[in-house]
């Protein structure tokens, strides 16, 4: 006898299994409730169940497909599935796919945040993987609820959360017709020379982003990659570059000294170009960061003529 309910057992998970696996392989990209009945506990009676000795573990998935931005990240929201946990509650999982835009290995610095129907789920999990430079990998959401009226309320009342409202936060609307709240980050055609003495600073490229600094919304970086070339003249020891050698007059017409997020320091000897991926001096500038712009190299502390460069963001 016991050899009978295992064969019986068996055939029932393994019909189960296909059920399921025609669930996940969906092609159409249309939310597809699918009713599946796993074998209950000899003796034992399950709330919910679809009939007598089954469970309810109905699956439904809607396809997303949203993208947006943060912290070097292009985000893409791929799927959401609701399973009812046949108690009249169900689990939700938010399949999520990472493109790190940098060249260094990242991890995101914040955990996103599940909110359901305007409140925080503060039970929610996370998988947020490292990320090779300009690689790209996939991570999870999980959440539950208790009660719920049907699938496809629950995923509309769902909204993913990068970030606070106190920063320039992304926000991942679950509902079909819903727009993702995010801003895409956009490289510049900024280039140019400043001279001061016997150093040039040449502008080979820029990226306008928001800020995710925490108190930062409304707040972009302006980041200007720099190339350092020194010219005979240059002293034995070389001269001393820094950051803090760069200010920008701004379109709201503040000057702004270089923020240390691009905190560059090089030693330049004579007849010495340096040209590092990494160099870029950066600003903090109101959102939407567009307008005229005069940048100032002055490495003399003012007892020889900075060295200025003009440029226009649109």
């Amino acid at each position: 006898m016991r050899s009978t309910f295992a064969t019986v057992g068996a055939a029932v998970l393994i019909a189960t299994s296909a059920v399921l696996m025609t669930a996940c392989n969906d092609k159409t990209g249309t939310p597809m409730p699918v009713t599946s009945v796993s074998p209950a506990p000899q003796g034992a009676g399950q709330p919910g169940a679809t009939k007598p000795g089954g469970v309810d573990t109905r699956a439904f998935l809607r396809s997303i497909g949203k993208t947006g931005w943060y912290e070097g990240f292009e985000i893409t929201i791929d799927q959401a599935t609701v399973t009812a946990d046949g108690f009249g509650g169900a689990k939700i999982r938010v399949d999520i796919t990472y493109k790190n835009t940098t060249t260094a290995n990242k991890t995101l610095a914040v955990v996103p945040a599940v909110q359901i129907g305007g409140a925080i789920d503060g039970g929610a999990g996370w998988n947020s993987p490292e990320v090779p430079g300009k690689g790209s990998a996939t991570g999870d959401i999980t959440a539950s609820v208790k009660s719920y009226d049907t699938p496809e309320h629950l995923l509309d009342t769902i909204t993913i959360l990068y970030g606070s409202a106190a920063e320039n936060q992304t926000k991942f609307p679950l509902k079909t017709d819903a727009k993702v709240e995010s801003v895409a980050p956009r490289t510049l055609n900024i280039t140019g020379k400043l001279t001061q003495d016997q150093t040039t600073v040449e502008i080979t490229g820029a990226t306008l982003t928001p800020s995710y600094t925490r108190n930062e919304a409304g707040k972009m970086e302006l980041a200007l990659h720099v190339k350092f070339i020194g010219g005979g003249g240059i002293a034995a020891g070389g001269t001393n570059i820094s950051y803090t050698d760069f200010s920008a007059k701004t379109p709201a017409g503040s000057t702004e000294v270089a923020d240390f997020r691009g905190a560059v320091i090089e030693l330049l000897s004579r007849n010495q170009t340096i040209d590092k991926a990494g160099n870029f001096i950066v600003f903090l500038v109101p959102s939407p960061g567009t307008g005229p712009y005069t940048l100032s190299f002055d490495a003399a502390k003012g007892e020889k003529p900075a060295g200025t460069l003009s440029f226009t963001v649109s």
